[in-house]
């Protein structure tokens, strides 16, 4: 069982460290399950470190096109099933979850160049980037429509400060 944020075994394993179970669907379950339950109840957790390790799950998941877990393999994204393909994808996923909690595309991708992969390259800067914007921008759209006015892509995030006044 996984317990915390979730961040420092997505940086461990980013950086090459094999953590049993970290990137597979019933840690997503058993994540969106307590941080619903907790943030909900009023406890004093949040939800930022959780999307982060979210993120990481969903883009584990899609790179490989199979799950483990619930016994399926799609047969699609053969080519991502190698080891530095799906580390690439996992630091795709911790940049969105940052992009998607605090509303900033560059800060999942400057979290995800400083804390997360230990190899870089240029073009993977700009996948990354990719990913943090349509998840800021998904998020945007659902939270837009969730208040009542569509299509007004003025929520940042989730992680709100409240509105300042000039």
């Amino acid at each position: 069982m996984l317990l915390g944020s979730g961040i420092p075994q997505v940086k461990c394993y980013l950086n090459g460290v094999k953590i049993p179970r970290v990137v597979r669907i019933k840690t997503l379950a058993v994540k969106v399950i307590g941080v619903v339950t907790s943030v909900v109840g009023g406890l004093a957790a949040g939800k930022e470190g959780p999307m982060i390790h979210s993120g990481a799950v969903i883009a584990a998941g899609i790179s490989q096109g199979k799950s483990t877990s619930m016994k399926r393999d799609l047969r699609i994204f053969k080519y991502f099933r190698e080891d530095h393909e799906k580390r690439d994808f996992v630091s795709g996923g911790a940049a969105a979850g940052v992009a998607a909690a605090f509303g900033a595309p560059v800060g999942g991708v400057l979290f995800s160049l400083e804390e997360g992969a230990s190899f870089w390259n240029q073009s993977l800067t700009w996948r990354i980037f990719f990913a943090s914007v349509v998840s800021t921008f998904t998020l945007n759209v659902i939270l837009s429509t969730y208040h009542g006015h569509p299509g007004e892509l003025t929520y940042a995030g989730l992680l709100n400060f409240g509105k300042f006044d000039n």
